[in-house]
């Protein structure tokens, strides 16, 4: 049998493969089961922080959702929840790891890996690599001129404004099923992750800026610019400006193609207390260890509503929406209500909430399927965990 044939009949059998792992049940579909990871390296383990816990009893926290009074353990076994921590003043408060979790399991972030990417370009721009945030991104990667990403600036992409076609529950799926069939038919079919940012059908359908869209490929064209304005991959870039300088307490990983491209707009895989830990460092304004790793202002303005384009709530479409409570800016979640917190979200549940105010961080990891994976629902128990470690003023 030639090499031909025998690559041929392997891409036959590894799509079949990849139809079955798409047809899994949400809970059981693990991309990193056929899409390969690399290592997003942190420091020395001399210089790792290991979280001092200072517990604090939270079994009389209560919030209201649906006409009942609920606890910490209500909501975890109506959520579906992983993982559960809470920072107070950068100390565990609370830490919970449903069975067979620990506190080293690497969870899978999902959309919190836009949050990590609004970072990377605050970083970018603070380092003189992105002169301005008004700059198009083509002017970094041409490539990404073909297409409806033609002129969109990284402040329109990073405010989810780009104004692609794009359909986010079916193309997102589109985009799995694509790269996992070049990977597996060696190839033969599908496509990579450039080719999905650079696809003649993501055209112009509305003028950038016009309107919030959430759509997933922004982020991906996102980082695709920011890698060529640094010269740096983002695996690379997430060691050298987070995991290291933060002193993360696990190395994480972060899914690419066949060909060795990242994932920008999911699919990092960290431990819940180095989630926690990059809430922490916004929840200290850019801040660390006395040190101003990122700049206030970006923090402020990426996290908040101080950029006047920035969306609020009525303006943000979600599912299962009940009330207006999440808004959006560079990529994160500022929330209504002018306690000036902010959330990341992942799908399935994953969140990362930031109290500044009162300097509390919650890292929620889960596999809720519900339809808006009780996201507002979070938040009503997070601001009452918060509330109770330090009262708002």
């Amino acid at each position: 049998m030639s090499k031909a044939c025998k690559r041929w009949l392997a891409g036959v059998a590894l799509s079949l493969v990849a139809a079955s792992a798409q047809a899994l049940p949400p809970q059981l579909f693990k991309p990193h089961w056929i899409l390969p990871t690399v290592a997003v390296q942190g420091p020395p383990a001399a210089q790792r922080n290991r979280l001092q816990a200072e517990p604090v009893d939270l079994s009389s926290v209560r919030y209201e959702r649906d006409g009942q009074r609920l606890s910490i353990e209500d909501f975890q076994s109506r959520a579906e929840v992983k993982a559960l921590l809470v920072l107070k003043d950068g100390k565990l408060a609370y830490e919970h790891h449903r069975w067979p979790n620990g506190p080293q399991t690497l969870h899978q972030s999902w959309s919190m890996m836009k949050q990590m990417l609004s970072a990377l370009v605050g970083l970018a721009v603070q380092q003189g690599q992105i002169r301005s945030i008004d700059d198009p991104m083509d002017r970094y990667a041409p490539a990404l001129a073909a297409n409806g990403f033609q002129g969109v600036t990284f402040r329109q992409a990073l405010l989810m404004s780009a104004g692609v076609r794009y359909v986010e529950e079916v193309d997102r799926v589109q985009l799995f099923m694509d790269v996992i069939r070049h990977r597996v038919t060696l190839g033969l079919s599908g496509r990579d992750l450039r080719d999905k940012a650079q696809a003649p059908e993501l055209d112009r359908a509305f003028a950038p800026g016009s309107r919030h869209e959430y759509a997933s490929i922004v982020s991906q064209a996102l980082g695709q610019a920011l890698e060529a304005a640094t010269g740096r991959s983002l695996s690379t870039l997430l060691s050298q400006g987070i995991w290291r300088p933060l002193g993360m307490p696990d190395d994480a990983r972060l899914m690419t193609d066949a060909e060795g491209n990242a994932f920008g707009l999911c699919c990092l895989y960290a431990s819940a207390r180095s989630y926690a830990l990059f809430g922490q460092w916004f929840a200290q304004g850019g801040q660390w260890q006395g040190r101003p790793l990122l700049s206030e202002d970006w923090v402020h303005r990426s996290t908040g509503f101080a950029d006047p384009l920035a969306w609020h709530a009525p303006a943000v479409p979600r599912a299962a929406k009940t009330q207006e409570l999440f808004g959006f800016a560079y990529h994160w979640w500022p929330l209504e209500g002018g306690r000036g917190d902010f959330t990341a979200l992942g799908i399935q549940g994953q969140m990362i909430y930031v109290s500044p105010r009162q300097n509390v961080v919650v890292v929620r990891i889960s596999e809720d399927l519900a339809l808006g994976a009780h996201n507002e629902e979070a938040i009503a128990l997070f601001r009452a965990i918060a509330d109770r470690l330090k009262p708002l003023n």
